[in-house]
């Protein structure tokens, strides 16, 4: 499973196993304050959470600092993803030392840290142990013309990108996507219109001055329906033999899109 679907709210399936973690610590964490009496412990777990979120994203903006640099409002697009999980445990385990010295009870307190870690590594046991995708055996029409074939000779890692006219997170991350697509050589790129008229899409790209390059033609939505995806944007990561090897689910920054990229080329 990549994504799950909340009403009209998708998520993919890391960030709400992380939700749904933290949900069952605080939960725990104040069921066991209030049978002991200890709101030292309920204050202890707020703060955890807090640091342990600033950890995780300024971990992460500290991976990339010339994107960050260039663009600092960034920093605060949470919504694209890209979290450290090194820079949470840091900042959580700052908070509990000085907690400690303050005198907070250590089983109690781990008892609810473990719970939650626990939780968020059955949900996420299924993102490892998925069985390999292959790449899809149908081409995908170009808009330049032509057609993508994923069965290619050279073998190159291959990036697909789910989108639409009409889906505002894609028209936000659609013009990093083709500039990032325009400047690497060592990776192919699939940005595929879902269910659209080619009309539609090229009057889209022509007002918000993006070339057609690499604009594939899903009209069908055959990629999301091979693929077992739900809701737009989805980027999908493909490694050199054309097996899915990362899925994406929402709006995609620059930085988590060329961490993946990197992670496909070794």
């Amino acid at each position: 499973m990549t994504a799950i679907q909340i009403g009209p709210v998708v998520l993919g399936w890391e960030r709400f196993a992380a939700l749904v973690a933290v949900a069952v610590f605080l939960l725990a964490a104040e069921v066991i304050a209030r049978m002991s009496r200890s709101p030292a412990l309920s204050r202890w777990a707020g703060a955890a959470v807090l640091w342990g979120f600033l950890g995780a994203r300024l971990g992460h903006v500290a991976q990339f600092p010339a994107i960050f640099l260039a663009e600092p409002w960034l920093i605060f697009a949470i919504w694209q993803g890209g979290f450290s999980p090194i820079g949470a445990a840091v900042g959580v385990a700052v908070v509990t030392a000085y907690a400690l010295r303050r005198g907070l009870a250590f089983v109690p307190a781990f008892g609810a840290l473990w719970l939650g870690a626990m939780l968020w590594l059955v949900l996420t046991l299924d993102l490892t142990d998925r069985p390999a995708v292959p790449a899809p055996e149908f081409g995908v029409p170009l808009l330049a013309g032509g057609q993508f074939e994923f069965a290619a000779p050279d073998a190159q890692p291959i990036v697909i990108n789910l989108w639409a006219t009409w889906c505002p997170p894609c028209r936000r991350e659609l013009p990093m996507l083709a500039d990032v697509a325009a400047s690497r050589g060592d990776v192919r790129f699939l940005l595929a219109s879902q269910g659209e008229d080619e009309g539609v899409v090229r009057d889209y790209l022509a007002s918000a001055g993006i070339a057609q390059a690499h604009i594939g033609l899903d009209y069908t939505g055959a990629l999301a329906r091979h693929y077992g995806t739900i809701g737009l944007p989805v980027t999908l990561f493909l490694d050199r033999h054309g097996v899915l090897a990362h899925v994406h689910v929402g709006e995609i920054s620059r930085a988590v899109l060329l961490r993946e990229i990197a992670t496909l080329s070794r």
